[in-house]
């Protein structure tokens, strides 16, 4: 009797912890990209099913390997409580992130910003970040204000990194995913994509 109430007493952390550890998909342009996490799983096109995996990554691409099925089926999985990360880059690097935010907010990336820093937004984002400044990444793009958004980054006054709910699930967009490149990795990028996930999860 005692290791039956045990078991539901256990039972909720242990569910926790498997959700918890569900892996990270990550799509596109990611030769250069270097992030060091264990539950990563990479792959150049969407996998029949979407069910085992808690967070998706689209780096993208110059040309887009989502057909209008698929994008549905992403758009689908962050709808039922999955995470989304859409990074786009400048032109021509946007296809993916541009395909998607099409489909769910109407809108797409616009400009190019030669940046090295992006400044943090204090008040209102969803990340808690600690810095002051993060690295923009190589020439970024921005993202239309929108009610649904919140702003975690600004480069020239325009939002570079936002987050938002969407149904059960969340969406990250950021306009500057090279600060991933191997080349330019450090401990703050490092701990953005740390908040990132956390917050995708």
């Amino acid at each position: 009797m005692h290791f039956v109430r045990a078991i539901f007493i256990l039972f909720p952390f242990l569910s926790f912890a498997q959700e918890e550890y569900r892996p990270i998909l990550i799509i596109g342009n990611f030769n250069a990209v270097c992030l060091d996490d264990s539950s990563i799983q990479k792959s150049v096109k969407l996998p029949d099913s979407l069910h085992s995996f808690q967070v998706i990554c689209f780096f993208s691409n110059s040309t887009s390997s989502l057909s209008d099925s698929e994008v549905l089926r992403v758009e689908s999985f962050v709808r039922e409580g999955g995470g989304l990360y859409l990074g786009a880059e400048n032109w021509p690097l946007q296809a993916e992130s541009n395909q998607l935010t099409k489909r769910i907010y109407l809108k797409e990336s616009f400009g190019e910003y030669d940046a090295t820093d992006a400044e943090i937004e204090k008040k209102s984002g969803n990340l808690g970040l600690a810095y002051e400044t993060i690295p923009a990444g190589r020439s970024t793009v921005a993202f239309p204000m929108d009610y649904r958004l919140r702003v975690e980054a600004w480069v020239a006054d325009q939002p570079l990194i936002l987050s938002g709910q969407l149904d059960e699930g969340k969406v990250i967009i950021d306009g500057g995913y090279s600060r991933f490149y191997c080349n330019q990795r450090s401990e703050i990028t490092d701990s953005l994509w740390k908040s990132i996930i956390a917050f995708l999860r």
